[in-house]
């Protein structure tokens, strides 16, 4: 398990996906939500969850948000609300808060009133999805089996990846199938003494944090 706490308040889509993403590397996550059936969105089990008016300071200080190591404001449903939930957040001296933010005045004001970071879900989900699409669609393709934790990667061998072993191009991923070109599906191929070459195809599974370091 490791050190760092997160605190999610608000598990919409993309908090809830936020937690499990954490909770699935090994991280300590409290959760928070005024509803409680939002709290079931996760796949993960929080370490601690709480229902609760993220605008109460009272509220917020006794589940303990003042002293979470990064605290990440996901309400999307009000930016009023997300407004009242960063000051509350100030006045008990949490530190380290990263705010979601649905437009670029409310990122604005956010900054202003002190958010340590500001992010835009959909413009950065955008971007990555045109970065990936330029950059990886021609041998690279993902698929989520197991609720944005567990992926399956198609990797299909090009001339800059001829001449390594399954080894080599597995690196901190799994393989789990290799074909050669115009040859047939070897499930749980030799690593080591099998060589790839132009055309031939891996299947590689890992986990999304896994995916993030891949390099070819």
């Amino acid at each position: 398990m490791k050190n760092e706490t997160y605190g999610i308040i608000g598990l919409g889509k993309f908090g809830s996906v936020v937690a499990d993403e954490l909770l699935a590397s090994g991280y300590t996550v409290i959760v928070a939500d005024k509803n409680e059936e939002a709290l079931k969105n996760t796949q993960h089990s929080p370490s601690y969850a709480y229902i609760l008016d993220s605008t109460n300071t009272a509220a917020l200080k006794e589940a303990g948000f003042h002293d979470i190591g990064v605290v990440i404001i996901s309400i999307g449903e009000s930016v009023e609300k997300s407004i009242l939930t960063l000051m509350a957040l100030k006045d008990i001296g949490a530190k380290n808060i990263v705010a979601k933010a649905t437009s670029n005045i409310h990122g604005q004001i956010l900054s202003k009133l002190g958010a340590t970071k500001v992010i835009y879900p959909e413009k950065e989900s955008a971007k990555r999805l045109v970065k990936d699409f330029l950059v990886k669609s021609v041998n690279f393709e993902v698929f989520e089996l197991s609720a944005n934790t567990i992926r399956a990667i198609k990797l299909n061998i090009d001339d800059k990846l001829a001449g390594n072993s399954l080894k080599q191009i597995a690196q901190n991923m799994h393989i789990i199938a290799y074909k050669k070109l115009n040859g047939d599906w070897e499930i749980l191929p030799d690593l080591e003494t099998i060589i790839v070459y132009s055309g031939d195809c891996v299947i590689l599974l890992g986990t999304g944090k896994e995916l993030k370091d891949f390099q070819y």
